[in-house]
C-alpha cells in the first residue's frame, strides 16, 4: 500500500467528498461480498467445461452405435457428478457467508471531524477509531495503529491463541519520510512492523490511549477509541485473502491435474494406432458404412479419456480431507496432501514445537560475582549454585517481574507461558493499573509482591517487545516506593540471549560465558538479565522517544534465568519412527546451538555420544567462518577448530554431528554481499552454498526467521520434498517455503480462547488450579469436536479460526505425531491416485485393443453388457478410494508419481500379458467367425455369439485382475484383505465370472447377453486363459514390487 503513505504521513484521514468518492469507486464497499449464484447458474458454468463437453461428445457417439443404455448410465453419472460439486460450492460459499460479521458502527475522522458511519463504508485513507466494548470489538479491515496500544487476538487468523500486544507506529516514524519508506507493512505474514497492524478480524481485548498530546493532527475520538489509519479493505486484507484461499481451494478438489493430461497423451498414442489400424483394415472394404467405420475409430481413440477420471481423483483428495479433519489437522490447500506422501526432509522448530509450553523454572545462575576464581575452578564444569525464586535478589526481581509482555484480562493473567512462569515462581502478581499513575497506557499492567514491602508496584511505561531478529526484549518501568519519602526510580529492564547481550553488561563476570554455555549444553533454556537505573526524573514521553540503542547501554548483570524445556510426551517416540522411516530430520530453532545440541542428542536427530557435535561459528578475526567443538563451560576442555570448506561437509557428517548457527549464517551471506552488488545475484550465491551444507547438518541454531526460510528454500533446490513443523508467527516464511507447512497450534478449545492463566493476590500459585481447568476444558471440547466430525462422512470447507494465514496445514494438536499423521495420510493418497492412474491407463489400453479387434471381425458389445461393467468398475474405483492409511511409517517409499520408472514398467508389462491372452482368445474365437454370419455385421445391430461371449469374459476377468494386481496395500494403505469392501467385491467378481464361464446358473449368463460356448473344449480353454491372465498378471505386479522393495 505505498500508494497511502504519503496519507499516513499527513494524517489527516480523508479531506473532500471527491476524495472519498474517488476511494469508494477504486476500492468498493469494505464487505465481504459474495452473492450466492443459483444452482442452474453454476451447473451450467459446470456443464460447458471442456472435460464435461468432451465426454457428451463422446457419450452421444455412443449413442450413435446404438449404446443407450450405457451411454445414458455415463452421462447421468457425469451430471450427478457435477451437480454435486455445485451443492458442495453453493454450501461453502454459505458457510463463508455466515463467516463474516455484520457491519458495525464506526468513528472515522473525515473532513476534519469526528462521524460516525458504518465498517462497511470504510477505504483506504481513512483514520478511524478502534478499541474494546461491551459489543467485543472486532477489527473491521487492516489497520496501521498510530495512537494507543491494544492487546488483540489473532486466533481467526493464525490459530494462535496467546494474546498479543499492538503498539502505535510512534510519531518518529510516521513524520518520517524515509522510515515510513522502509514500513514492512504489505506482507500480512512476515512484515518486520507487524506489532503495529491490527488485522481484520482479529479481536480486540483491550485499548488504552495516552493521556498526553502527541504530534498527530488529528483529535481524540470521543469514544475514547486507538487512532487507525486504514491499509486495506474487503478481500484486500489478510481475513480476505485467507476466505479467498478457502474458496478456491473448495471448488473443485482435485489431484496433480498436468500429471493427468500428459498421461492420457501418452495413452492418446496408442488409441490413435489401434484406431488407425481398424481403420485401414475397413477403408477399402466396401461393404463397410463408411460412417460407422470412423465413428468406431473415434470412439476407439476417445475410450482413453476415462469418464470417471475427474471423479475418481477428485473422491481420493476428499476422503484424505475428512480424515484429516477428524484428527483435527485443516488443510486450504488440499493439492498439497499427496505431496505428503513424498516428503523426504521433516524439519522441526524446537521450542513449543519439541519442547512442551509447561517450563520449569530452576532458578537464576551466575550472580555469585564475589566468589573467587579458585572456587570457581572447583566447580564442576561452568556450574555455579542456583538461587531458588523465593531468594532472588530485588534487581532480579524486577527484572523478570517488569520485563515482560503480560496482559491482564478479565482478571487473569494472559500472554507468554515462559513470563508466565517466571512472574508465578517468585510470588509477583498483577494488577490493573487504572487510576495510578497518570498516562500509563491500561494494556500495561501493574506488578507488586507482598513480600516486597519496600515496593508498592511496578508500571511499564513503555516497551520493546522481543524481536526474533534482536534477540531480546526491553521495558522501561517506573518502580514506586510503599515509603512516600523515597523517591520512585525509573529503569530499564532487558532480557535476551546471552551472546547477544554480553557487549552491554558493564559487570560482565569473568565466568560470564562458561555459566550460560554449561546449562544451555544441558538442554536448558537460559536468558540473560539486565537493569540500568535511569538518573533524573523524565517524563513519560521523554521515555518513549528515547532510541532503544541508547536504552539497552552500560546495563548491569543480573544474572542467568535458567528454564527446563521438557519434551512433550510423544517427541521421542515420533522422531525415532521419522529416523527409522529414513527421512532426514532436522532441527530448525531460534534458540541457543548449545541447548538445541542437548535437545537434539535427547530425541535422537544427533548420534549422541558416538559422534563428536561441532558447531558452525564465525571468525571475527578473519571475518569467516569455522568449525569448533561444543563448549560446555568447562574450564579444562580446549576447543577444536576445524577450518570450513563447503565442499567438505559432506564428509564431515559421517564423523560429526553439524550444527550451524544464524552467525555464521549471516557471515557467509556478508560473504557473497561483498563479491556481487545485485541482490538476486546474492541470493542466488548465499543458495549455493546453503545447498551443499543444509542436508548435512542436524541442527540449525540462533537462526532468524529468514533464515529459516532460506535454509528451506535451499533445501528445495536439492530437489527434496520438504515438510516444516513451527509456530505460525515465528515460521511463517519457512511455512511457506516447505512443501508441506504444519502451523502447531496449542488451541484450548475450538473458539480459540486466550492462553490464560488466574491471577490471584498474593499468590503466586494461583495459576495452577486455570492451567489444570484449560487443559481439561481443552480435552473435552476435543473429543466433542472428534465426535462430531465423526458423525458425519461429508467434507467440510475449513472455517476461519481452524485455517491459518502461515501455512496449508493447521494442526488443533499440540503433539508433531501430526507429520507422522501427514506422512502416512499423504502416501494413502498418492498411493491411491498412482493406482488410479494405473487401473484407468490399463483398462483404457485393454479397450482400445478389445475394441479395434472386435470391430475388424464385425463383432459389438451389448449395451448391458457395457452398463453392468461400467456399474463394477465404479464400485471398485469407490470402495479403493476408502482405503485407510498403514498404521506404521515404512522406510519404503511410495513412487513419486505415475511416470515412475517403477508405475511405466508395470503399466506396460501388465498390458503386455493382457494383450497375449487377449490375442490367444481371439484365436480360440477365431474358428467361430463367419464372415456371412448376420449377427456379426460390423454395421447392423448386435446380437450375441460366441466370438463376443470369449473376449467379453476375457476383458471381465482383466478389468478385475487390473484392480486386484494393483492395489498397493502394505506398507503405504491397508491391506487386501482389510479392506474388507474391496476384498468382498473382487471375490465377489471372480466367483460371478467362474459362474458363468462355468454356466451353472444360465440366468446370469442371460443377464450379461451371452451365449453358452459351443463346446466343453472350448469352455475348458477359455476357463484356461481366464486363469493363466490371473496368475501371471498378479505373479508379474509381484515381482515389480518386489524387486522395487529389494532397490530401495
Amino acid at each position: 500500500m505505498r500508494m497511502w503513505r504519503p496519507s499516513i504521513a499527513a494524517s489527516e484521514g480523508i479531506k473532500s467528498k471527491e476524495e472519498l468518492q474517488q476511494a469508494k469507486d477504486k476500492w468498493g464497499k469494505n464487505d465481504f461480498e459474495l452473492p450466492m449464484p443459483k444452482f442452474y447458474e453454476l451447473l451450467k458454468e459446470q456443464l460447458v467445461a471442456p472435460f464435461f463437453v468432451f465426454q457428451f461428445f463422446c457419450m452421444l457417439l455412443w449413442c450413435l452405435d446404438e449404446y443407450m443404455y450405457y451411454s445414458l448410465m455415463t452421462l447421468l453419472m457425469l451430471v450427478i457428478f457435477e451437480c454435486t460439486v455445485v451443492k458442495q460450492r453453493q454450501q461453502n460459499m454459505s458457510t463463508l457467508l455466515h463467516m463474516r460479521r455484520a457491519p458495525q458502527p464506526c468513528l472515522v475522522y473525515r473532513q476534519s471531524k469526528w462521524t460516525q458511519v458504518s465498517s462497511d463504508e470504510l477505504v483506504p485513507g481513512d483514520i478511524c477509531s478502534i478499541g474494546h466494548n461491551e459489543r467485543d470489538t472486532v477489527v473491521p479491515c487492516d489497520l496501521l495503529l498510530l495512537r494507543g496500544n491494544c492487546v488483540v487476538n489473532e486466533s481467526m487468523l493464525s490459530g494462535e491463541s496467546v494474546p498479543l500486544r499492538k503498539e502505535a507506529v510512534g510519531a518518529s516514524i510516521v513524520n518520517d519520510a524515509e522510515q515510513l519508506k522502509n514500513l514492512e507493512i504489505d506482507d500480512g505474514s512476515s512484515m518486520k512492523h507487524k506489532r503495529h497492524v491490527l488485522y481484520g478480524g482479529t479481536k480486540v481485548l483491550q485499548h488504552s490511549t495516552p493521556s498526553s498530546k502527541d504530534s498527530l493532527r488529528v483529535s481524540s475520538p470521543p469514544d475514547g477509541g486507538c487512532v487507525g489509519f486504514v491499509l486495506k479493505t474487503g478481500f484486500g486484507t489478510t481475513q480476505g485473502s485467507l476466505m479467498r484461499t478457502i474458496l478456491y481451494s473448495s471448488q473443485r478438489v482435485t489431484a496433480n491435474n498436468s500429471e493427468a493430461m500428459w498421461f492420457i497423451v501418452l495413452l492418446l498414442n496408442f488409441a490413435v494406432a489401434a484406431a488407425a489400424f481398424v481403420l485401414s483394415q475397413g477403408i477399402n472394404d466396401p461393404t463397410r458404412n463408411q460412417f460407422k467405420l470412423f465413428l468406431h475409430c473415434v470412439m476407439i481413440i476417445t475410450s482413453v479419456v476415462p469418464p470417471e477420471l475427474p471423479m475418481e481423483l477428485s473422491l481420493a483428495v476428499t476422503n484424505s480431507l475428512i480424515a484429516l479433519t477428524k484428527s483435527n489437522i485443516f488443510c486450504t490447500e488440499p493439492f498439497r496432501i499427496p505431496f505428503a506422501g513424498r516428503i523426504d526432509v521433516c524439519c522441526f522448530d524446537k521450542t513449543g514445537t519439541l519442547t512442551s509450553d509447561e517450563l520449569k523454572l530452576h532458578g537464576v545462575a551466575g550472580l555469585e560475582a564475589h566468589v573467587e576464581p579458585d572456587k570457581y575452578r572447583g566447580k564442576r564444569g561452568g556450574e555455579l549454585d542456583i538461587i531458588a525464586p523465593e531468594q532472588l535478589p530485588l534487581d532480579t526481581e524486577l527484572v523478570l517481574a517488569g520485563c515482560q509482555s503480560l496482559v491482564l484480562l478479565n482478571g487473569q493473567v494472559a500472554g507468554d507461558p515462559l513470563e508466565m512462569t517466571a512472574v508465578r515462581n517468585i510470588n509477583w502478581c498483577l494488577t490493573s493499573n487504572e487510576g495510578r499513575a497518570q498516562g500509563l497506557p491500561s494494556v500495561q499492567p501493574s506488578f507488586f509482591s507482598d513480600r516486597r514491602g519496600e515496593i508498592q508496584a511496578v508500571d511499564i511505561v513503555h516497551s520493546f517487545s522481543f524481536s526474533s531478529e534482536l534477540k531480546r526484549m526491553t521495558t522501561i518501568v517506573c518502580v514506586r516506593k510503599a515509603d512516600n519519602d523515597e523517591q520512585d526510580e525509573q529503569r530499564v529492564l532487558t532480557k535476551g540471549a546471552p551472546e547477544v547481550l554480553e557487549s552491554v553488561f558493564i559487570n560482565k563476570p569473568s565466568y560470564y560465558r562458561r555459566v550460560y554455555r554449561h546449562y544451555a549444553s544441558k538442554g536448558c533454556r537460559v536468558l540473560a538479565l539486565g537493569f540500568r537505573v535511569l538518573s533524573g526524573e523524565l517524563s513519560t514521553d521523554q521515555l518513549r522517544r528515547k532510541p532503544r540503542d541508547e536504552l539497552e547501554s552500560e546495563l548491569t548483570f543480573a544474572g542467568f534465568l535458567v528454564l527446563d524445556c521438557p519434551l512433550k510426551d510423544d517427541t521421542k517416540r515420533t522422531i525415532r519412527e521419522l529416523m527409522i522411516s529414513k527421512h532426514k530430520v532436522t532441527m530448525v530453532t531460534g534458540d541457543n546451538p548449545l541447548t538445541a545440541c542437548d535437545v537434539a542428542r535427547q530425541v535422537g536427530i544427533n548420534a549422541g555420544y558416538s559422534k563428536q557435535p561441532l558447531v558452525l561459528t564465525p571468525n571475527a578475526e578473519s571475518g569467516s567462518v569455522e568449525w569448533k567443538s561444543i563448549d560446555d563451560g568447562s574450564p579444562d576442555v580446549e576447543d577444536e577448530t576445524i577450518p570450513f570448506n563447503v565442499d567438505e561437509v559432506e564428509k564431515m557428517q559421517v564423523q560429526y554431528d553439524l550444527c550451524v548457527t544464524g552467525e555464521a549464517l549471516s557471515t557467509l551471506y556478508k560473504q557473497q554481499e561483498d563479491k556481487c552488488d545485485d541482490n538476486a545475484a546474492v541470493l542466488e550465491g548465499f543458495l549455493a552454498v546453503l545447498e551443499k551444507m543444509c542436508l548435512c547438518a542436524t541442527v540449525f541454531a540462533r537462526t532468524s526467521p529468514q533464515q529459516k526460510e532460506h535454509l528451506i528454500m535451499a533445501m528445495n533446490r536439492c530437489g527434496k520434498t520438504t515438510a516444516m513443523c513451527g509456530d505460525g508467527t515465528n515460521d511463517v516464511g519457512a511455512l511457506k517455503q516447505a512443501h508441506i507447512g504444519i502451523s502447531i497450534v496449542n488451541s484450548s478449545s475450538s473458539e480459540n480462547t486466550p492462553h490464560v492463566v488466574d491471577s490471584g493476590r498474593g499468590s503466586g500459585s494461583a495459576g495452577q488450579s486455570g492451567l489444570r481447568n484449560r487443559r481439561q476444558a481443552g480435552h473435552r471440547s476435543v473429543r466433542e469436536m472428534q465426535q462430531s466430525l465423526s458423525s458425519s462422512d461429508d467434507a467440510q470447507i475449513v472455517r476461519l479460526g481452524d485455517a491459518s494465514i502461515a501455512s496449508p496445514f493447521t494442526s488443533k494438536s499440540s503433539s508433531i505425531r501430526v507429520i507422522k499423521k501427514l506422512i502416512r495420510q499423504g502416501r494413502c493418497t498418492l498411493v491411491t491416485t498412482i493406482q488410479m492412474y494405473k487401473i484407468l491407463g490399463i483398462n483404457c489400453l485393454i479397450t482400445a485393443y478389445y475394441l479395434s479387434s472386435l470391430f475388424i471381425h464385425g463383432v459389438k458389445n451389448g449395451d448391458q453388457q457395457l452398463t453392468i461393467s461400467g456399474l463394477s468398475i465404479a464400485m471398485f474405483f469407490l470402495f479403493l478410494s476408502r482405503a485407510k492409511p498403514a498404521r506404521k511409517l515404512s522406510h519404503q517409499r511410495p513412487p513419486s508419481g505415475v511416470f515412475c520408472m517403477s508405475v511405466m514398467v508395470s503399466i506396460f508389462g501388465q498390458f503386455v500379458i493382457h494383450l497375449a491372452f487377449l490375442a490367444a482368445a481371439l484365436h480360440v474365437a477365431q474358428p467361430f467367425i463367419e464372415p456371412g454370419d448376420p449377427a456379426m455385421h460390423p454395421d447392423g445391430n448386435f446380437t450375441p455369439n460366441v466370438v463376443n461371449s470369449i473376449m467379453f469374459l476375457m476383458s471381465s476377468i482383466m478389468q478385475v485382475n487390473t484392480f486386484v494386481a494393483n492395489y498397493r496395500g502394505q506398507p503405504f494403505m491397508e491391506g487386501f484383505w482389510e479392506n474388507k469392501l474391496f476384498c468382498r467385491s473382487a471375490l465377489f467378481n471372480y466367483a460371478v465370472l467362474a459362474a458363468v464361464i462355468s454356466e451353472i446358473f444360465t440366468p446370469i449368463n442371460a443377464m450379461l447377453e451371452l451365449v453358452a460356448m459351443p463346446n466343453q473344449e472350448t469352455q475348458l480353454v477359455v476357463a484356461a486363459l481366464m486363469t493363466g491372465d490371473t496368475i501371471v498378471t498378479l505373479a508379474f505386479e509381484y515381482a515389480v514390487q518386489m524387486i522395487v522393495f529389494v532397490s530401495t
